[in-house]
C-alpha cells in the first residue's frame, strides 16, 4: 500500500494506481497455477525460503532507488511484476505446508491462525506506514519491511516439516491436467472458486483504491489512510478469528453467502457520506465480512481436496485472489471517470447482487 501512496502521490491517477496493481497481478494469473505444481514437486520448506528471500530483495531494491532519486513510475510497474512472479509460488507453497504441519481436526483453526498471522500485519503496516511517513522518508520505511523479511527467513528455518513422498512425479503438463481434471469434476470446488473470482475481480480491488478514496474524496493526509487500512486490517484480525471458530456450523455455504452480502453493503457505503469515522465503520464491517468468507473458503477447498493436489488447488485460489490486482485497473479507470463514490456503490452492489443470484440459482452452494 506504501507503493500505492507513492504511485498516487506522483501521477494524481487513480489509472496508473491500477496499472501497477495490474502489473502484481498478471504474473500472479499467469504463473499460480505451475507455482502450484511445482509445490507439489520439490522440498517445499527450501523453495520458501527462496522465494522469501527475493522478496525481501524487490523491497530493499525500491527502497534504494527512492534513496538515489532514480525511482520513475515506470520502475514500480517493474518491481509490482517481480513481485507479483514471487508471490505466485510463495502462497501455494504458503498453504501446503500448513496443511501438512496440521492436524486433520485442527485444519479450519490452523488456516484461519495462517490468515491471522497474515492480517496482523495489516494492522501493523497500513497503521505504521502513514504514522512513519509522517517523520521518516519513504525510503527507509522500505528498508524496515526488507528487516521483517530477513526475520521470517530466521523463522522459516526453525520449522522441519516432515518428509513425504513428492505428490506430483509425472510430466510437468500432465500434472497440470491432473490438476485442472480434478477441479472440473468437483462441483463444490468449482463454485468455491467462482465465488473467489467473482469477489476478487469485481469487488475487493477497493483496497487498492484507498489512496484515492483518503486524498480525493476525504481529503486525509498519509496518517488518516493509515488508519482506513489500519481499520481494513483490524476487519481482517477479526474476521480470520471468527472464522477459525466456525468449523461446527454446518451450513458454511449459507453462511458465506451472508458475508458475501454484508460485504458489499460495506464496501458500497465507506463511501457515500464523505465522513471519515463513518468511512473506517463501513471498511471494518466489510473487512470482517470479506476475511472470514476467504477464510472459509480457503479451508473448504483444501478440506475437499486429495493431499497431493493441494498446490495445484490452491494455485488456482491464488490465481482468483490475483484478479484483485488486475481489477484494479478498470476500478481505477472508473473512478476517473465517474470518482470514488459512485465506484464504490457499483462494486459494492456487486457483491450484493451475486449473493443473491447464488442463493436463488446456485443450490450446490447452500449445500455446501
Amino acid at each position: 500500500m506504501l507503493r500505492g501512496w507513492l504511485v498516487y502521490n506522483m501521477t494524481g491517477s487513480a489509472t496508473n494506481l491500477g496499472l501497477v496493481c495490474l502489473a502484481a497481478g498478471v504474473p500472479l494469473v499467469i504463473i499460480s497455477f505451475f507455482g502450484g505444481v511445482v509445490a507439489d514437486r520439490v522440498d517445499r520448506m527450501k523453495f520458501l525460503l527462496v522465494t522469501q528471500v527475493m522478496a525481501g530483495l524487490i523491497s530493499l531494491i525500491t527502497g534504494i532507488l527512492i534513496a538515489t532519486k532514480l525511482i520513475v513510475f515506470w520502475h514500480f510497474i517493474v518491481l509490482a511484476m517481480l513481485q507479483g512472479i514471487t508471490f505466485a509460488f510463495i502462497a501455494p507453497l504458503r498453504q501446503s505446508i500448513i496443511v501438512r504441519l496440521a492436524k486433520p481436526g485442527n485444519l479450519m483453526s490452523a488456516i484461519a491462525l495462517s490468515s491471522t498471522s497474515f492480517n496482523i500485519m495489516a494492522i501493523a503496516g497500513p497503521a505504521a506506514v502513514g504514522i512513519l511517513l509522517t517523520f521518516m522518508l519513504p525510503e527507509y520505511v522500505y528498508y524496515t519491511i526488507t528487516g521483517f523479511f530477513a526475520v521470517g527467513i530466521v523463522l522459516l528455518s526453525f520449522i522441519n516439516l516432515p518428509r513425504e513422498a513428492a505428490g506430483a512425479t509425472g510430466a510437468f503438463h500432465l500434472d497440470v491436467a491432473e490438476g485442472f481434471r480434478f477441479i472440473a469434476g468437483n462441483r463444490q470446488i468449482v463454485v468455491l472458486l467462482l465465488v473467489a473470482l467473482v469477489l476478487s475481480f469485481f469487488c475487493v480491488p477497493y483496497i487498492y483504491m484507498m489512496p484515492a478514496l483518503a486524498v480525493g474524496t476525504l481529503k486525509l493526509d498519509q496518517k488518516g489512510l493509515g488508519f482506513l487500512l489500519a481499520a481494513a486490517g483490524i476487519g481482517a484480525l477479526i474476521g480470520s478469528l471468527a472464522a477459525g471458530s466456525l468449523a461446527a456450523i454446518k451450513h458454511k455455504g449459507i453462511l458465506m453467502l451472508v458475508l458475501v452480502f454484508i460485504f458489499g453493503c460495506g464496501i458500497a457505503l465507506c463511501a457515500q457520506f464523505n465522513s471519515f469515522p463513518l468511512a473506517m465503520l463501513m471498511i471494518l464491517c466489510a473487512s470482517i465480512c470479506g476475511t472470514a468468507n476467504a477464510t472459509l473458503n480457503n479451508t473448504m477447498l483444501l478440506m475437499g481436496t486429495p493431499p497431493a493436489l493441494h498446490g495445484r488447488v490452491i494455485s488456482i485460489f491464488t490465481m482468483t485472489a490475483a484478479l484483485t490486482p488486475i481489477g484494479a485497473l478498470p476500478m481505477g479507470a472508473l473512478a476517473d471517470f465517474i470518482g470514488i463514490p459512485f465506484t464504490f456503490l457499483i462494486a459494492g452492489s456487486i457483491a450484493v447482487l451475486f449473493a443473491i443470484f447464488l442463493w436463488l440459482f446456485a443450490p450446490a452452494m447452500r449445500r455446501i
